[in-house]
């Protein structure tokens, strides 16, 4: 997860919100689309990965933050710091802890001194952390228990909790081979824990309406809704909905036509999961934006697009407040 601002709700203003309905979105309480409730059997967070009272907010399933995250991200996020408050990541920083039982399986340095941890929880679920600076003596082979301490966050905002489980197969992707099984077997992590710890969290999520867990795949055949890719495979255009309000469409460019930045839509413009290639050439108001609580702004371009057939569109983003209404020798065709 790379730094980014984002704005603190407190824990009451989120729950009144959950009042509210949503659109968007599938799910719910037990999870993205294609989840199952959790039984007895299976896994079992038991504690939060950095003490309760150091949880600023938990950004759900499908966090946008390109280029690292042009696509919804397959994790979710326990803030400890608020950059929009002047907090810093090394001033906030806490301990971290195991959530659950299980024996380390990969451990993958990253960037400075942080580390991402593969833990193998059962036979056939894992789950990950990131952005932890690890105590020594943990690594590959060791077995840990909920509750031990593994080290302290690390350089960003927030740590990173994911959960990897087979049995669950997201349907929301046109072409599942660009997707590896960590983001095609995605689960919601919080429905793991137990209540009453289960409530507490999810009273820290920042998102409106009934379903806290957030969705990462938005893909529809024939549609723009989705995912777009360069014919070298790097992700270059998401058409998604926001983590904090399921009822707006964001759009990430992950830098293959522009620089990388979200995008919010102007309110009359068309629901790209209601655009198809019989819809022809569309053009998108866009402002700068990002996922979780909203920013102000004013409209910085546009992006025209036009679905060529259902695997591919044509596409162009253009930083100017004049009009445009044709592509140029600029625009790009993407596929699927």
């Amino acid at each position: 997860m790379r730094a980014h601002s984002t704005i603190l709700l407190s824990s009451a203003l989120c729950g009144a919100l959950a009042a509210l309905a949503c659109g968007g979105s599938s799910g719910g309480p037990n999870g993205p689309s294609g989840t199952t409730t959790p039984t007895a059997a299976t896994l079992t967070f038991r504690v939060p990965p950095i003490a309760m009272e150091s949880i600023r907010w938990i950004t759900p399933l499908g966090n946008l933050n390109p280029p690292d995250h042009s696509t919804p991200t397959d994790h979710i996020y326990f803030y400890f710091a608020a950059p929009d408050a002047g907090e810093t990541a090394i001033a906030r920083r806490t301990t971290f802890f195991a959530p659950a039982d299980g024996t380390v399986v990969t451990v993958f340095n990253g960037i400075g001194s942080d580390s991402k941890l593969f833990i193998r929880a059962t036979p056939t679920i894992r789950y990950y952390v990131d952005h932890v600076i690890l105590d020594p003596g943990i690594g590959t082979g060791t077995t840990l228990t909920a509750g031990q301490r593994i080290g302290t966050t690390g350089g960003a905002f927030g740590i990173d909790l994911g959960v990897v489980n087979p049995a669950v197969t997201l349907p929301g992707f046109v072409n599942p081979s660009r997707y590896g099984d960590d983001t095609l077997h995605t689960d919601a992590p919080l429905k793991f824990y137990e209540d009453p710890l289960r409530s507490q969290l999810y009273a820290k999520v920042q998102r409106i309406g009934a379903d806290l867990d957030g969705r990462i795949d938005f893909d529809v055949a024939g549609r723009l809704s989705g995912n777009w890719f360069t014919e070298q495979g790097a992700s270059a255009l998401s058409f998604v909905y926001d983590t904090y309000d399921p009822s707006q469409v964001r759009i990430a460019s992950g830098g293959a036509i522009s620089a990388p930045t979200v995008y919010a839509i102007a309110a009359t413009d068309p629901l790209p999961r209601d655009v198809s290639p019989a819809t022809g050439r569309v053009r998108y108001t866009l402002t700068r934006s990002r996922t979780g609580p909203p920013v102000p702004g004013t409209p910085v371009g546009q992006l025209l697009v036009q679905m060529i057939d259902a695997q591919r569109i044509q596409a162009e983003i253009v930083l100017s407040p004049t009009p445009v209404t044709e592509f140029s020798a600029s625009a790009r065709v993407l596929i699927r």
